[in-house]
């Protein structure tokens, strides 16, 4: 039986993890799934939220997406997100101020898509600043 997959979690700006791993958890549009080698095949878009991925040494790292798409096989797991963030490298003032940003974004919002929008920027801060403070502790 397998012992790991290969994870790719790429941002347009770095690939973030390049890893043979045991296990990795991600948070689908249809809800948490987790990977294990030999995982069927899935396509899934991702909500914001966490993304555990549990590492070869056994520890486990941590990345707030807020959005973007998983491909799955048995063999291997690729994550694409434009916003991703290792949740180490966020604070609470950052989520706070997210939050901030997000709640004047949708007082401010004119029109239908607007506030479609911003009502988006708010349940996403409102996981990263859940994220954080459980990350805190």
């Amino acid at each position: 039986m397998l012992q790991s997959f290969h994870l790719k979690i790429i941002s347009p700006s770095a690939i973030i993890v390049d890893a043979e791993v045991p296990t990795v958890e991600i948070p689908g549009a249809e809800g948490d799934f987790g990977v294990l080698p030999g995982h069927s095949p899935l396509f899934s878009m991702i909500r914001p939220g966490v993304i555990k991925v549990k590492l070869a040494d056994g520890n486990t790292r941590k990345f707030f997406a807020t959005s973007g798409y998983a491909d799955v096989t048995p063999e291997s797991c690729t994550v694409l997100s434009d916003h991703i963030k290792d949740l180490k490298d966020i604070s609470v003032g950052d989520a706070d101020a997210a939050m901030s940003e997000a709640k004047v974004a949708l007082a401010k919002a004119q029109n239908t898509a607007e506030r479609e929008q911003a009502e988006k920027l708010v349940q996403s801060a409102e996981v990263l600043v859940m994220a954080v403070k459980g990350q805190s502790h």
